[in-house]
Order: structure tokens, then C-alpha cells, then sequence
């Protein structure tokens, strides 16, 4: 039997968002609070949460991509279960979480839906050679994407691998990264 490892890493990239991308930034904390003004209570449990407000989320933000109601549901309910304050009266910083369903990198650059049927074309500024391989070997398939978080100068971008360590070509991948 192989045994696989988990290998997990996170990068944060600089970044220059398109007005796609600022768009979403702009009402991302919108409908983070939006989520927290629909409940009198902290909600028992993030599914519960979701779903039973899913369909009044869909109206209120009709043209965007359905994930981003589950990531700013997700953050809202966190929100809710940390502070106990509802409603939240104001987010202070600009952020969005995109999900892993949506993204994809191209060409150093991450790419999601925001809007049926728009796109947002963030181009990422590696600072050195690991980040340029780790962008390389998304790309190619090897790592898989999970939830970025995007802030409107810089975005962290969490990797995973399953690792076969008695494979030459998985000791190569990460050979690249240690050089």
C-alpha cells in the first residue's frame, strides 16, 4: 500500500486587480453583512445558515457567481459566531474570499467569475523563483487551488499536493521549489 502525504503550502502574491476584480472587492463586504442581517440569533450551524437564506441571497445578488454567496456566507457566520454582535455595523477592510470551484491560474494570473458572465483577471507579481514555479506547476496541474483570500494589494493563495515521496517525479516537483 503507497502511503501519500499532504503537503500544504500558502503564498502571498502582490498583485494588480481589473475593475472586475475591484468591483467584486467593493461588494464583497456588502454581502458579508448582508448575511449577518438576516438572523436575530448566532446560527446553530454554517449549513442551517446557508441554506435557509440561499434563495434571498440569490435575489439580492442576482448576476453573481453562486460561490461567492457560499464564501461570504461562510465569513459572515464565522463572524457571527465570533462576536456574538449583530449586526455587524461595518467591515473595515476590503477582502473577498474566492473559492477554489471558480479559480483557475493562467499565465501568472488568477481567474474567476465574478458576474454571469464576467471574469476577473488578477495579474500576481511573484517575488522569486519559488513562487514563479508554484504558479508554473498550478497551472500545470500539480498543486490544487484551495480558498484565496484577496485584499485590493496582495492575495494568499493556499496549495495542496498528495505526495507519492517514493516517486521520482514527485521528488523533482519539490526539488524545483528547494533550489
Amino acid at each position: 500500500m503507497v502511503k501519500l502525504y499532504k503537503l500544504t503550502l500558502s503564498e502571498i502574491f502582490t498583485c494588480k486587480l481589473d475593475s472586475e476584480a475591484y468591483g467584486l472587492l467593493n461588494q464583497y463586504p456588502n454581502m458579508v453583512k448582508w448575511w449577518t442581517e438576516q438572523t436575530k440569533e448566532p446560527p446553530a450551524t454554517f449549513s442551517g445558515f446557508r441554506n435557509h437564506f440561499y434563495n434571498a441571497w440569490k435575489n439580492a445578488w442576482s448576476n453573481y457567481n453562486s460561490q461567492h454567496a457560499q464564501t461570504s456566507s461562510l465569513a459572515a457566520y464565522n463572524i457571527l459566531k465570533l462576536s456574538k454582535k449583530q449586526p455587524i455595523e461595518e467591515l473595515k477592510y476590503s477582502f473577498a474570499i474566492i473559492s477554489p470551484r471558480i479559480v483557475k491560474i493562467e499565465d501568472e494570473k488568477l481567474v474567476f467569475s465574478t458576474k454571469q458572465p464576467k471574469k476577473a483577471h488578477i495579474q500576481l507579481l511573484p517575488k522569486n523563483q519559488t513562487q514563479k514555479t508554484l504558479l508554473e506547476q498550478t497551472q500545470n496541474k500539480h498543486w490544487q487551488i484551495n480558498q484565496i483570500l484577496l485584499t485590493p494589494n496582495w492575495c494568499t493563495i493556499p496549495l495542496t499536493r498528495y505526495l507519492n515521496l517514493t516517486q521520482e517525479k514527485e521528488d523533482t516537483l519539490i526539488q524545483k521549489l528547494t533550489k
